[in-house]
């Protein structure tokens, strides 16, 4: 049996750097924010009127103890949501999930200890940007209630990331092995032997 080391160096291209640095993701993010609230925001003043979508960000949006509890309660369910596909879709137990705080950005982060398919890997990453991010977007354009559409639309920016790693991995086979970067934002993506 070769070790590590000796299939690495008969295939180096067994494996393949997907991650980005933070400062990607910023500039990402930021051009996300002017682009989601643009799109979402002037469809919902269009369907709705720019008076009642102010009214509606006077109530809710401009209210600190509306406001600062969604967005900080977002951030962790979002991570959650990040492990809810991983516990039921590739059966992974809990004790292979490790949670902490990533200081460099201050958000909290779950990863996966070792490598999960690529497909798998892509429903794990959409999660939350679809539970938290499109599907209140949408809903609140729907049956008018701007406060959905402004948290909606946060949280879409909140997984710039996400978006930004899926498309990395565009090209990607869904059953090769991906495994979240230890150190920057996106991940690794291994060769699957048995494919």
């Amino acid at each position: 049996m070769t070790d590590k080391t000796d299939s690495e160096s008969q295939n180096p291209d067994y494996k393949k750097d997907y991650s980005f640095d933070y400062s990607q993701t910023n500039i990402f993010s930021l051009g996300l924010f002017f682009s989601s609230f643009l799109l979402f925001g002037g469809i919902y003043i269009l369907f709705w009127g720019a008076y009642e979508t102010w009214m509606e960000a006077k109530e809710y949006i401009f209210n600190a103890f509306i406001t600062i509890p969604v967005i900080i309660g977002g951030i962790f369910m979002h991570e959650g949501l990040h492990a809810l596909p991983l516990l039921i879709i590739s059966k992974i137990p809990m004790k292979d999930l490790k949670a902490g705080i990533n200081w460099i950005n201050f958000t909290p982060y779950i990863h996966c200890k070792h490598p999960v398919s690529v497909r798998d890997y892509r429903i794990s990453t959409l999660f939350p940007f679809i539970l938290l991010g499109l599907i209140p977007t949408i809903t609140g354009i729907a049956i008018g209630f701007f406060p959905f559409v402004f948290f909606g639309v946060i949280f879409i920016i909140t997984a710039g990331s996400d978006i930004l790693s899926i498309w990395k991995l565009r090209k990607v086979p869904g059953n090769f092995l991906a495994s979240d970067h230890p150190e920057k934002a996106g991940c690794v993506v291994y060769e699957n032997p048995f494919a």
